[in-house]
């Protein structure tokens, strides 16, 4: 007959071993308990991870795009509602100068005209976020200069010169604060404002008025979509309202006979006109732009449903199992603890 001994350095030994594997087992079931996908997805996926990772970078990119379609949305109702704002006050000028009396009140309109030049600057120069909406792909200067203010020659400066060009270059040989405005005939004018005057702000000198760009901001809405989400202070319309306004702020027209002032004034209520439903065509591009965003939103919004489904079946655990695997977890740890104890208070002495 033999016998085995068994230190009792062995047998707490023994325990601290099991004592670490349930420890390890309960941060485990804790962990999936808490979050309710496996601890590791590698060691319970297998060769099915590849899935799970491909399925949640999709997600992630379709959140990444839907956030990113969140800031487009706001950039385009502000730049409608800024559109809406100057189609308003282009509108109710215009009818102001169609409904002016034989002996309009010059002094009345040329100060509305001014007021109107300075809020289309203030409109153009809408920010969000220190993003210019109005400046195409250059977002980060503000795209209106002000009628005064360009650099290094203003607006102002370019329609001085071209008035008091002489008359062989188009002008008329004396600027517009000069009595001999009063003596421009109706056909003079009239060459002149479809001439010299219009070039400006159709040709390269819009340039002192404007800083924005051409180019308008490209999005991309979603993984297959990208759409232009901005406009620009370039447009032809934002051209005409800025013209219209300054035919009656800028030229003089307080000096000038009543025929010539009727060319004028008629020239400007025709490029209101044609300026205003241009805005209107910028609008609908805006709507429309918006609204796919908005509908690409919504198609991203099913597939992430889609995608967080299959991620769910694949890596999701059964919250019941799970804290059932806690509780075993924790009682084994306590009476591993309990055994501890006792296994601490054995010793030979006790028995001698």
């Amino acid at each position: 007959m033999r016998t085995t001994f068994v230190s009792t350095l062995s047998l707490w030994n023994s325990s601290r071993s099991t004592l670490d594997k349930l420890q390890s087992g309960l941060t485990k079931a804790n962990t999936e308990l808490t979050t309710g996908r496996y601890a590791d997805i590698g060691l319970a996926l297998g060769h099915k991870v590849g899935e799970s990772l491909s399925l949640r970078q999709q997600r992630a990119e379709i959140d990444t795009l839907t956030e990113s379609n969140s800031l487009v949305i706001q950039r385009l109702k502000t730049t409608t509602a800024s559109l809406d704002s100057i189609r308003e006050n282009a509108t109710k000028f215009r009818d102001a100068l169609v409904g002016l009396p034989m002996n309009p009140p010059v002094e009345n309109i040329k100060s509305q005209a001014g007021a109107y030049l300075s809020g289309l600057g203030g409109d153009l120069n809408t920010a969000i976020d220190g993003r210019f909406v109005f400046g195409g792909i250059n977002t980060t200067t503000a795209p209106a200069n002000g009628y005064a203010n360009g650099t290094p020659a203003s607006l102002k400066n370019l329609v001085a010169n071209a008035f008091s060009a002489p008359t062989g270059s188009g002008g008329f040989g004396f600027p517009q604060s000069d009595p001999l405005v009063s003596g421009i005939s109706p056909t003079d004018m009239e060459a002149f404002l479809d001439g010299p005057f219009r070039q400006i702000f159709e040709g390269p000198g819009w340039i002192a008025f404007s800083n924005a760009s051409d180019q308008n901001i490209q999005s991309l809405i979603s993984p297959t979509e990208k759409v232009e989400t901005s406009t620009n202070a370039n447009t032809a319309p934002i051209r005409q309202i800025a013209m219209a306004y300054t035919m009656i702020f800028d030229l003089g027209i307080e000096t000038l006979g009543a025929a010539t002032r009727d060319v004028v004034i008629r020239k400007a209520s025709q490029i209101l006109s044609t300026a205003i439903s241009g805005i209107i065509d910028v609008q609908a591009s805006v709507g429309t732009a918006q609204a796919k965003a908005e509908s690409a939103n919504e198609r991203m919004d099913l597939q992430k449903s889609i995608f967080e489904e299959r991620i769910g079946k694949l890596e999701a655990v059964d919250p019941a199992e799970a804290k059932v695997r806690v509780d075993q977890l924790a009682t084994q740890i306590q009476t591993s603890y309990s055994l501890t104890a006792q296994l601490k208070q054995l010793s030979l002495i006790n028995y001698l």
